[in-house]
């Protein structure tokens, strides 16, 4: 079955030729990759092309307007049935397509799949399992979402689907996830370490985390919108968290919280003395670190 690894790609000229190396190198051999430049003023255009020798190589070029049209151009001229998405910056582990291409052609219902990852810091990323009872829809409607990195899907489901609202600027992954999840097909996780994924400082997410944070939470309104049951679901997750975090706030207030106050007692009574509005703030925080001992 032919996959198509689809490269949205925008100033990337220290990385994108490794990127594309990394499925030249797979051990399987029925793809072609699509380089979609998002209006590129470095010389990303110019590496890209000079790798297209290998015709299984492509590339699209269109005025810049962000990851997600980027990522809507290539889907919509994917020749593969399956795609899967490869950052610029990243790379692929050399058996990535061979450890999932064939859960798709066993099963012509399995619309999406995502792996597990490492860092080039070489800590490990997983994707993990659902929780328990809830389809990849719901779960991501609720606030789950550790399906990143590499993630594998059939066009089919995706055309079904209405495809990316390219006003939303990021997560694109997040969206194309909810938008696959909604058609009801099959998914599934692989417990392989399939991509290898690059921390460097001009990351996309890294320099914009408020914004793809922001568009994330406006995907989970968006798509949740009109269902009652949805949006109590989300609720109930968002009290869960709540508590969740209330716990472990308290956990660490005993730990640490009171036996800090006490061990530095003096040199806090020095710095905010009795009588002071500082000193009134000091006894507050006595006071709610006691109640939580």
């Amino acid at each position: 079955m032919h996959v198509t690894v689809l490269i949205p790609v925008y100033n990337r000229e220290r990385y994108v030729e490794e990127a594309i190396d990394s499925v030249v190198a797979q051990d399987y051999h029925d793809w072609d990759v699509l380089v979609v430049d998002d209006g590129s003023t470095d010389r990303t255009v110019e590496i890209v092309k000079s790798r297209m020798v290998d015709n299984r190589i492509s590339l699209i070029q269109m005025k810049h307007g962000g990851c997600v049209t980027a990522t809507a151009m290539g889907i919509e001229h994917a020749r593969g049935p399956v795609l899967t998405s490869l950052d610029s910056d990243d790379k692929l582990m050399p058996d990535a397509l061979s450890s999932v291409m064939p859960a798709f052609e066993k099963n012509p219902r399995l619309g999406y799949v995502w792996t597990n990852w490492i860092e080039s810091t070489g800590d490990k990323g997983i994707g993990d399992l659902l929780p328990d009872g809830k389809t990849l829809f719901e779960a991501i409607v609720s606030g789950w979402w550790k399906a990143t990195h590499e993630r594998f899907f059939r066009k089919e489901f995706y055309l079904q689907s209405g495809g990316l609202d390219t006003s939303i600027k990021y997560a694109a992954d997040v969206q194309l996830a909810l938008l696959i999840g909604k058609t009801g097909c099959d998914t599934l996780h692989i417990p392989k370490v399939t991509y290898w994924y690059r921390i460097h400082p001009h990351q996309i997410s890294r320099e914009h985390d408020v914004e793809v944070l922001q568009n994330s939470r406006l995907l989970r309104r968006k798509f949740r919108s009109g269902s009652a049951a949805l949006a109590e679901l989300y609720i109930t997750e968002l009290e869960n968290e709540r508590d969740a975090f209330r716990s472990e706030l308290r956990d660490i207030k005993k730990c640490f919280g009171y036996k800090f106050m006490r061990l530095y007692g003096s040199i806090i009574d020095q710095t905010l003395p009795d009588g002071t509005k500082r000193g009134k703030l000091k006894r507050r925080v006595l006071d709610l670190l006691r109640d939580s001992s």
